[in-house]
């Protein structure tokens, strides 16, 4: 009595749940979405929490600002200077292997080096021009000066007495003149900065050491000094 009855195959029941499924699904993502449409955070509210967020973040770097100026001091970079100690020492054995120049005396004097070339080997008597010795001597001499970033100036010197001034007739101009004669010798062989000369004429003569006999004080007042300060040269 049962065979009239429609029959339900299983196919059909298992597929069945599936769009009901769907549609629920459906209908949560139109809820959520709706609801999520309705939410708003006030501005008040979000910028307390950018502030908080912010305080909360490490302090930036002050930033320094670098000078611009080309001239000012902070951005000029001098050239290194050599210590004087080493630099004496490296004279000293340089110019004690020279013929003409290992009577030149090199000292230590408040803080500087002093190379004090006798002006007798230098220079004939009573002149100012190099003897052609003396120009090759200092050429060797200025290849050494030439590669120290120290500035120098170079000083000439005479004695007291009248036999110094005959030929110019001023101490001082025979000073100055052959300061200039060294210091353009030393230019010559590659120094690169300017180097200042002073005429001292026999103003110096007072610092001589008074026990030395008064000839021999004569001899080393004339001289030309060449100062090798501490620091580097120009800015």
């Amino acid at each position: 009595m049962f065979d009239d009855e429609p029959q339900v195959s299983q196919g059909t029941i298992g597929a069945g749940w599936l769009v009901t499924f769907a549609d629920v699904i459906a209908l949560l993502l139109a809820f959520f979405v709706m609801l999520f449409s309705m939410s708003n955070i006030k501005s008040e509210t979000w910028e307390v929490i950018i502030s908080e967020l912010s305080s909360s973040e490490q302090p930036a770097k002050k930033v320094v600002q670098r000078p611009q100026a080309t001239k000012n001091v902070a951005t000029v970079k001098l050239d290194e200077a050599l210590s004087l100690g080493y630099l004496a020492n490296v004279l000293e054995e340089h110019l004690s292997g020279d013929d003409l120049l290992s009577s030149a005396v090199v000292h230590r004097l408040d803080g500087l080096v002093v190379v004090s070339l006798p002006a007798d080997a230098m220079f004939g008597a009573g002149d100012v021009e190099l003897a052609e010795a003396a120009r090759e001597a200092l050429f060797r001499m200025g290849g050494l000066i030439s590669t120290i970033g120290n500035r120098i100036d170079v000083r000439g010197h005479t004695d007291p007495g009248p036999e110094s001034d005959q030929r110019f007739g001023s101490k001082w101009t025979v000073s100055l003149a052959r300061a200039a004669a060294v210091a353009n010798e030393l230019r010559r062989t590659g120094y690169g900065r300017q180097i200042p000369i002073y005429g001292l004429a026999d103003t110096r003569y007072g610092h001589l050491d008074t026990q030395i006999p008064e000839f021999a004080r004569h001899e080393l007042a004339r001289r030309v000094d060449v100062v090798i300060h501490p620091h580097s040269g120009e800015l």
